[in-house]
């Protein structure tokens, strides 16, 4: 793991995540633009579309982390939603935010939306992915304690870039969660073993890109404006999203039933993608029969 610290001189910020969201953002505009240049996509509408789609991904991953995990900052303090430092980001929120500018986009441009949805899907669960590395790698969006195989122990401290100097005054807060519960000593430099969530995560894209590309194989061409792909993967990766969180350690208080508010919206829109693809998939039967 490397938790890492980012000194850019006028400003220092702290297990900065957002280093691995970069990557994982270009890596995934990388693989968005390959896919479609190789499936004859209109190429020349990608720029706009991904320009909507990740100023909607960074607005709606920024605005949901507050409103489900920070909302008493937010609410006295609303300049942090612009903030380089102090601030999260949840993927939730940049996957509703970025469909949401992609959507914009296509209507703008008199495209059909499902047919660049699933386009950009590869791409977009590629980035997820490996948005989660990032995650395992700086300890955020860890688990709970485990002693299961599966329990990894996570750096205290992060390291200053670009000096590479290891920063002590400040400790991660999976090693916070972990000591306030009892679970380290408080000279401890590694967290008690939890349950690795952001590679649990990474693995659950990677089997819904698996479903996704299979369905592109087999249904795309014959028809670019199905929805079947949008409501597999949205509704996949919620329903992946819903059963992790039971054993995320840095999960918001509980509302109902063991559950969170981000599990009860997730839970609510499983339903709801399932229902509306279970109805396409019943009317396109009636129209081939």
């Amino acid at each position: 793991m490397f938790p890492i610290h980012l000194d850019i001189g006028f400003n220092q910020i702290y297990f900065y995540e957002g280093l691995y969201f970069l990557i994982s953002i270009g890596l995934g505009v990388y693989v968005c633009y390959r896919w479609v240049k190789a499936n004859g996509g209109k190429t020349e509408w990608f720029e706009g579309l991904v320009t909507w789609s990740i100023l909607g991904a960074l607005l709606g991953a920024r605005l949901s982390h507050f409103l489900f995990w920070n909302l008493d900052l937010f609410l006295s303090n609303p300049s942090i939603l612009f903030s380089l430092s102090g601030a999260g980001n949840s993927i939730t929120g940049g996957l509703l935010g970025g469909m949401l500018g992609g959507y914009f986009f296509t209507k703008r441009k008199k495209l059909n939306y499902f047919e660049y949805f699933s386009l950009l899907s590869p791409g977009i669960l590629i980035g997820q992915a490996v948005g989660r590395i990032g995650c395992f790698l700086n300890g955020d969006a860890y688990g709970t304690a485990t002693n299961s195989m599966f329990g990894v122990q996570f750096p205290r401290y992060g390291t200053w870039i670009p000096s590479f100097e290891t920063e002590l005054a400040y400790s991660s807060s999976a090693w916070q969660w972990s000591f306030e519960r009892g679970l380290v000593e408080a000279g401890s430099t590694m967290t008690a073993p939890l349950h690795p969530t952001q590679l649990y995560e990474m693995l659950g894209d990677f089997a819904i890109l698996a479903v996704v590309i299979y369905l592109f194989n087999k249904y795309w061409k014959s028809n670019k404006n199905s929805p079947i792909i949008f409501y597999v993967h949205t509704g996949g990766y919620a329903l992946l999203r819903f059963a992790l969180e039971f054993i995320r350690g840095d999960r918001e208080f509980v509302a109902f039933a063991n559950m969170t508010n981000l599990q009860l919206s997730l839970l609510a829109y499983v339903i709801i993608a399932g229902i509306l693809l279970m109805k396409y998939l019943k009317k396109a039967q009636l129209k081939t029969s």
